[in-house]
């Protein structure tokens, strides 16, 4: 794309993907200021409505410094559109590409570090449910092993995770982070807070002496067809 074509970009913004970029922009200053990345780490992104386009935050930017002017456009296929000509999608791109083609009903990836739930990854086993909250709303988080960032590989393990576990909200990433995919920008970083809040309370709980497969089974009682009470309790 030529620089000039780059340089009109934003007098041909429509309304509705500025109020988008309004939203993805502020997403990506929570999570920071939230304490779920550092530095210029994570990435967030959001499907443009009724179009086959994505938007996703740059590449070498903190995202406490995200605006609706350095987030880049890119197409389903995860090649840029339009966008500042100083700025670059994140490497992180394709994968968030991959999801949006698998899971059609997925509208925005949250994409973060946070440090329970990237503690937890480097056990390399899915996330404990040991809250009621994260069993109704989790399910299951499943774990995608270690890949380089932006590499194909680590796009194949996310997008292989996604397909093969079609009611998965979220997916841990071996010594990474997390991805949350949700309906929309609210869903999805609300997504990604419950995984290290998950996290944060399984490490409390482990601390605390408290065996993690009772606490899991305490959590999933209310759940209708959960798990099946701890031999000898009393309901």
């Amino acid at each position: 794309m030529a620089t000039g074509e780059l340089l009109r970009w934003d007098m041909e913004m429509d309304s509705l993907e500025r109020e988008l970029r309004e939203k993805l922009a502020w997403t990506a200053i929570r999570s920071y200021r939230r304490g779920h990345v550092a530095a210029a780490g994570g990435n967030v992104s959001a499907r443009v409505p009724g179009r086959d386009e994505v938007l996703i935050t740059p590449t070498g930017v903190s995202l406490e410094l995200t605006t609706i002017d350095n987030i880049v456009k890119v197409d389903i296929n995860a090649n840029q559109i339009d966008g500042h000509p100083t700025c670059k999608p994140s490497k992180e791109t394709g994968f968030h590409c991959a999801v949006y083609r698998t899971r059609p009903e997925v509208n925005a990836i949250v994409h973060v570090h946070p440090p329970y739930c990237t503690a937890f990854s480097n056990r390399y086993e899915e996330l404990p449910l040991v809250t009621v909250s994260a069993s109704v709303g989790l399910k299951a988080v499943p774990i995608i092993d270690v890949a380089l960032s932006g590499s194909a590989e680590l796009r194949g393990f996310v997008e292989d995770a996604f397909r093969m576990n079609p009611m998965a909200k979220a997916v841990m990433m071996r010594a990474h982070g997390v991805i949350a995919a949700g309906s929309d920008l609210v869903n999805a970083y609300d997504i990604a807070d419950l995984v290290e809040n998950t996290a944060k309370i399984a490490f409390l709980t482990q601390g605390f002496g408290v065996s993690m497969d009772d606490a899991v089974e305490v959590a999933f009682r209310p759940v209708p067809g959960g798990r099946p009470l701890p031999a000898g309790a009393v309901e």
